[in-house]
């Protein structure tokens, strides 16, 4: 009955004796193999094993002796016509009262839904990441050699291992919609309890067993640290800009307050050169001699010149007076464009474009125009041969990404001003010192180094920022920033202020300057003009001849920077002995009765130094005909 069995299975089957020859063949193996059992019994099983598996074959065989069990296995065993076919193995030995006989050999070929396992799984095994399936109980029932090697265990024991004690977090139940690029990377828990950073891709399967999750899990260890490392690079690299920039701008603070300290000295020298120059015209002017007037003109001319250097100092320095106004840059673009186009010559273009309905900023309309100039002018000189230069408005809004590395920006609504030209560009190394005062590229006779300068400290003062982007060969852009208002465009009032007076009023001044030389100057300005003059060299002394003067005095003509007491100081003294008084002051360096952005406090009416005789008189006279 067991021989019956065995020709009528379907499974391939035959027997090997001890000397390894073949002792029984049934029908299945015949069509299988297409060996006839008279032809292949009594014959080597070598016959139709591998030759490089023959060894291994008969120390399976050994083994099998010796008690140990083997699992079924995939091997190939040779056709009668030469081929080899794919089959599954299962052999066992052959014993009778306790004597081995031989072996047996069950054999099946591998079907096409075998192959196409067998395929799968040499396609997992040849995946350079680690690749999980996941049944519907979450436990794992597939995975490959990558992914022994990224948890630490053997297959056998991550079969059957619940994913949530691999994952963190655990893998989803069903695959998600997109990439989160603010989601902390999943962990890998390993045997050794260390874990790794992974990235996850799963995907759903549906099998006759039910559906399975299938996770391909890649090792980012290296992409971790390379961010990582990138991070901490560009904190370095941002640390290192911010403090350049700080060390930028300490420099130039430092500059400016040296520029301030050497323009009120020189203000002082230039007030008393151009005046001595213009009493020295007029008398030589009234005696005749008209070429020591000349002379005393070219006098006051360079006097002018230094005194304008100056203003540019100040300016820099942000200590120079401002009368800022909210106003639209609009306007005042429009209203110079045509200087512009005179100053820069015809063999360059200017193009004007500006955004309407811009908000307003505030500022002062004449050193907004000053600025314009200078970049015009220094936009001119970087195109010898010609080219454009382009002026543009726009509102835009910064962000903390746009003021990042910017120490003076903040964020909120701005007016941009930018000026492009398309000439010669500058080098890092030139950038770097543009708006140092004194630093020029030009030759020698050509250039004050005061033009950027100015520029920067005017924007500055009004709260604005500014930007150089410049490349070699390709042109320069300046880009101003000004804080919007939402006060609305106020009109220009006309000032006069080199007007001398008509009708002056006589008055009794008393005069305060600690500059010995400037107060014979003021001195002799007020005599010549019919006032009763008071000299005092400071603070201190000015109160003592106003408490000891008997008659009226109508007006005090202050400095404000003065040893032992400030003009300011100064000013509130007298103010108690003289309540009916009026006060002007008169400097160079007026910080000390600014207010906030350079601007006047409030009552408080200021000469700039270095004046002419006829600006301090028309001072003097709007003074005291207020109230």
């Amino acid at each position: 009955m067991i021989d019956a069995a065995v020709r009528s299975a379907h499974d391939a089957i035959w027997t090997v004796g001890a000397d390894f020859t073949v002792s029984s063949w049934n029908p299945a193996a015949e069509a299988l193999l297409g060996w006839p059992a008279a032809e292949i019994i009594g014959r080597s099983a070598d016959l139709i094993v591998p030759p490089d598996r023959r060894g291994d074959q008969r120390e399976m065989l050994t083994l099998l002796a010796a008690g140990a069990r083997l699992e079924r296995f995939r091997t190939q065993r040779r056709h009668r016509d030469g081929r080899w076919i794919l089959v599954t193995l299962a052999m066992s030995p052959l014993r009778e009262d306790g004597q081995l006989l031989g072996f047996t050999v069950i054999a099946r070929a591998v079907g096409p839904r075998e192959r196409l396992e067998s395929s799968l799984q040499a396609l997992l095994e040849a995946a350079p990441d680690a690749f999980i399936g996941v049944g519907d109980d979450g436990r794992i029932v597939l995975s490959n050699t990558q992914a022994e090697q990224l948890f630490g265990q053997t297959r056998s024991g991550l079969i059957g291992r619940a994913i949530g004690d691999l994952l963190s977090p655990p893998l989803p139940e069903s695959p998600p919609p997109g990439p989160d690029p603010e989601a902390e990377p999943t962990l890998a828990h390993r045997m050794d309890g260390t874990t790794v950073p992974v990235e996850v891709s799963m995907s759903l399967l549906p099998t006759d067993e039910g559906r399975l999750r299938c996770a391909v899990i890649r090792d980012i260890t290296e992409r971790v640290r390379a961010q990582d490392r990138l991070r901490q690079l560009q904190a370095e690299a941002e640390r290192a800009r911010m403090e350049a920039q700080l060390q930028r701008t300490q420099r130039l603070e430092g500059l400016g307050q040296l520029a301030g300290g050497v323009a009120h000295d020189f203000n002082n020298l230039i007030a008393v050169i151009a005046n001595y120059a213009t009493f020295i015209e007029e008398s030589a002017t009234e005696s005749g001699l008209t070429e020591i007037a000349g002379d005393a003109g070219q006098i006051t001319r360079a006097a002018q010149r230094g005194a304008d250097l100056t203003h540019q100092l100040l300016a820099f320095a942000r200590r120079e007076v401002v009368r800022p106004r909210p106003l639209d840059i609009n306007d005042v673009v429009t209203d110079i464009e045509e200087m512009l186009r005179r100053s820069i010559g015809e063999h360059i273009a200017l193009s004007v474009r500006v955004s309407p309905d811009l908000p307003a900023v505030t500022a002062d309309p004449g050193q907004l125009d000053q600025v314009l100039v200078n970049l015009a002018v220094n936009a001119r000189d970087a195109m010898p041969r010609g080219g454009e230069l382009t002026i543009e408005t726009e509102a835009i809004e910064v962000d903390l990404d746009y003021a990042a590395g910017r120490p003076n920006l903040r964020t909120g609504r701005y007016v941009r001003l930018r000026v492009s030209d398309t000439g010669t560009g500058m080098p890092p190394e030139v950038i770097e010192r543009a708006f140092e005062p004194f630093y020029t590229t030009k030759p020698a006779g050509e250039g004050t180094g005061l033009g950027l300068a100015t520029v920067y400290g005017i924007v500055t003062a009004a709260g604005g920022d500014l930007n150089i982007y410049s490349e070699q060969g390709m042109g320069t852009t300046f880009t101003i920033l000004l804080p919007t208002t939402d006060a609305a465009p106020a009109a220009v009032a006309d000032e006069q202020s080199e007007a001398a007076p008509g009708h002056a009023r006589r008055a009794t001044v008393l005069a305060v300057e600690d500059e010995e030389a400037l107060r014979g100057v003021l001195h002799r300005i007020l005599l010549g003009a019919g006032h009763e003059v008071l000299i005092a060299a400071d603070g201190p002394s000015a109160l003592a001849l106003a408490e000891a003067h008997e008659g009226a005095i109508d007006l005090l003509l202050t400095d404000v920077v003065m040893p032992q007491m400030l003009g300011r100081d100064l000013a509130g003294h007298f103010a108690a002995l003289r309540p009916g008084a009026k006060v002007l002051f008169m400097s160079g360096y007026a910080r000390p009765v600014l207010a906030s952005q350079g601007t006047l406090a409030p009552g408080v009416t200021l000469v700039e130094k270095p004046f002419s005789k006829n600006q301090l008189l028309t001072a003097i006279q709007k003074v005291l005909d207020e109230g």
